[in-house]
């Protein structure tokens, strides 16, 4: 059902930490009407590379949720493609958040889903920055 304001709501914070398990993980990417996560990982964007994790991301991708990697670091930014963890990241359809803040994501995801974007635009719009929220490395 369509809402008739110009944001959706259905979209979560998990922040990484060291120990985290399964079932948690699992439980919040299969949340019900959850469209996006804004995924809080260590340093530059990394994550556990626990086989598990990597297949509940790429699983939670495919069917449709837009999962936006930001740093936990007050400063700082994702750099995906630097280290072999990122990588695993990208594969599952995770997406960079650069050096974007929580609630700059929060925000431009809300913004695009209450607008009723396609996921493919929204995977493209969240790579673009369209009001400063980020820098693009160079």
């Amino acid at each position: 059902m369509k809402s008739h304001y110009l944001y959706d709501t259905n979209i979560a914070i998990l922040t990484l930490f060291p120990g985290i398990q399964e079932n948690i993980i699992s439980t919040v990417l299969h949340a019900p009407g959850l469209k996006a996560i804004v995924l809080k990982t260590y340093g530059s964007g990394n994550a556990p590379q626990k086989r598990w994790f990597i297949d509940l991301l790429k699983d939670a991708t495919t069917r449709g949720i837009i999962i936006v990697n930001i740093s936990q670091c007050p400063s700082g930014m994702v750099e995906m493609e630097r280290y072999e963890t990122g990588l695993h990241l990208l594969d599952a359809g995770v997406i960079s958040g650069y050096d974007s803040t929580v609630e700059s994501v929060i925000t431009k995801l809300m913004f695009l889903l209450g607008h009723g974007k396609s996921e493919e635009e929204i995977r493209h719009l969240m790579t673009v920055p369209v009001a400063g929220e980020f820098t693009i490395p160079v």
